[in-house]
């Protein structure tokens, strides 16, 4: 916490909206405190100012709660939104380092001035509100706190604040409600808000958590700021990529010296689980690949849900057009050309395997780039719709023999409207295959040089099992129930499309936070592009 502190003859109400508290803020406490919080996305830029956009107060019997959106100005020309609400605690409170912004005196007395998601009391006022279906105003703002079901509590109310999201807050309610404040905001719906919202009203897709509440401000009429959501805590077993990593780590053990011949030469081929060679079905064995059955299932449950809707035009299905196709080609170009910029500047600087992959890929850039720019929406019949977005193993909850999909903010590096494109429901497919993918390559690096070739070979044929059973039960769910997908040559183009763009994505990931990890990535450019070469 900075040593700079705010002192002032007047009490906490009235210095909601005075100029010199919040220019005190803006100036002196909130660029540091940003830095320092991790939910704050422009850690790699430079701020220039820090402003107050809007403000709310919240009451909750004497207790006061300063709600702000801050508007954050980079020396890069953009801006962004964040929520940001206040709390004053007394000066002797045992709070989390991360809470405090600043110490204030007020009508000579001395208080800490905090962040009011560490706060209970402002739990309990966000809870209370939800419940009652309540509305804040002050001046044209509103803000709307919208119950979903029953809310009414067994007991005491108690509150936690989670540790381990970085980009928003939640907060755990009575152990059975998930709220989560969306710490970025942006100038329309967010998607997770925006899709939960459309799923709760299907009646088909039922394998994500049940909403209970929903909160948006409100700054002029017909103009929407997502604030948060509040779902039913699902009883889990833990999210689906520990379990992969858990299952992946068992079978290298019981594989041990056992030569596994590839099965195809491309994972993207269907394959029933019955026609598995044997040894997969007693290593991993074939209750874990029924598992990949159901995971698959639901996945294109998903997509049939996302695709149902034909009156609501954010989710009606849509054709491909020459737009989109500028749209695709322009933004993935725009992404290589940076990825490969930063692998050619980060090369010195990495490990000896990475390096010689690297190299390998900076060789094939005009394949590549080739390859990107040969996108041709003429030859493409099936439709587009609205998708997760960020669909990996992660954002999957394990529940016994089933799963469950959640998360549907889509990628933090796009645009709120990339984020809402209507793509092919294949690009998620790709996501979860490259999910697969890592989690084989993760546990080869977590095990070691020794055994290394023979450990990458045993992968190599597990991954194209895991992909082919996944497949075989996407596909085939998919075309029971007319999810418009497309045939066969279309659905090959359009993986290898959305494989190739998720490992770019991936790569610049890694490079810039664990260099030690570029090689997954680098070795899924390197077999994308190997499988793209032979058609």
């Amino acid at each position: 916490m900075s040593s700079a502190h705010y002192q002032s003859d007047k009490v906490w109400e009235e210095i909601q909206d005075d100029a010199s508290f919040q220019e005190f803020l803006c100036n002196h406490r909130l660029v540091d405190y940003l830095y320092q919080s991790r939910w704050f996305g422009g850690k790699s830029s430079r701020i220039l100012q820090v402003i107050v956009s809007k403000s709310m107060p919240l009451y909750k019997g004497s207790d006061l709660y300063n709600m702000m959106i801050l508007e954050v100005f980079f020396q890069e020309s953009y801006a962004h939104n964040y929520f940001l609400p206040l709390a004053l605690v007394p000066i002797d409170s045992t709070i989390s380092d991360a809470a405090k912004l600043s110490e204030l005196e007020l009508g000579g007395k001395k208080y800490l001035l905090i962040d009011a998601l560490y706060d209970q009391g402002f739990h309990q006022a966000m809870f209370e509100l939800l419940q009652h279906n309540q509305i804040l105003k002050a001046g044209d703002n509103k803000v709307y706190f919208k119950a979903i079901g029953d809310l009414s509590l067994a007991k005491e109310f108690s509150s936690k604040l989670l540790n381990a999201e970085q980009s928003n807050s939640t907060i755990i309610i009575n152990d059975f409600f998930y709220l989560k404040i969306f710490r970025r905001l942006f100038r329309d719906k967010n998607p997770d808000f925006e899709l939960n919202e459309f799923l709760a009203e299907q009646k088909y897709f039922k394998n994500f958590p049940n909403l209970s509440g929903l909160i948006w401000w409100e700054p002029s009429p017909g103009f929407d700021i997502s604030l948060g959501l509040m779902q039913e805590k699902l009883e889990n077993e833990g999210d689906a990529w520990t379990w992969m990593l858990s299952e992946v780590e068992s079978f290298f053990a019981q594989a041990d010296e056992q030569e596994l011949k590839p099965l195809r030469w491309s994972a993207i081929y269907p394959l029933k689980l019955k026609k598995l060679p044997p040894y997969f079905l007693q290593n991993p064995g074939p209750e874990f690949f029924r598992h990949i059955e159901t995971l698959a299932k639901r996945t294109a449950e998903m997509h049939i849900a996302l695709a149902a809707n034909s009156r609501d035009r954010n989710f009606v299905v849509s054709n491909y057009n020459s737009d989109f196709t500028v749209w695709l080609k322009n933004r993935l170009i725009y992404q290589f050309d940076a990825r490969y910029n930063l692998l050619n500047n980060k090369l010195p600087n990495l490990p000896e395997e990475a390096q010689r992959l690297a190299k390998k890929v900076l060789s094939r850039k005009d394949q590549i780039v080739n390859f990107i720019l040969g996108f041709d929406e003429e030859k493409l019949r099936s439709f587009r719709i609205r998708i997760h977005g960020d669909y990996h193993l992660g954002q999957i909850l394990k529940q016994g023999k089933d799963f469950y999909i959640l998360d549907y903010e889509g990628e933090p590096e796009s645009t709120i409207r990339d984020r809402k494109v209507k793509q092919s429901p294949l690009k998620d497919v790709a996501g979860l295959l490259r999910s697969f993918h890592y989690s084989l390559h993760a546990t080869q690096v977590k095990l070691g040089t020794e055994k290394a070739n023979l450990r990458a070979e045993q992968g190599k044929s597990l991954y194209q099992a895991i992909s082919g059973v996944f497949l075989n039960t996407y596909f085939k769910e998919a075309f029971k129930n007319q999810l418009d997908i497309g045939y066969r040559k279309e659905i090959t183009y359009l993986l290898h499309y959305f494989l190739l763009e998720k490992a770019i994505y991936e790569l610049g990931y890694e490079l810039n936070g664990r260099p030690d990890w570029a090689l997954i990535p680098l070795q899924g450019i390197l077999e994308i592009t190997d499988e793209i070469k032979k058609i």
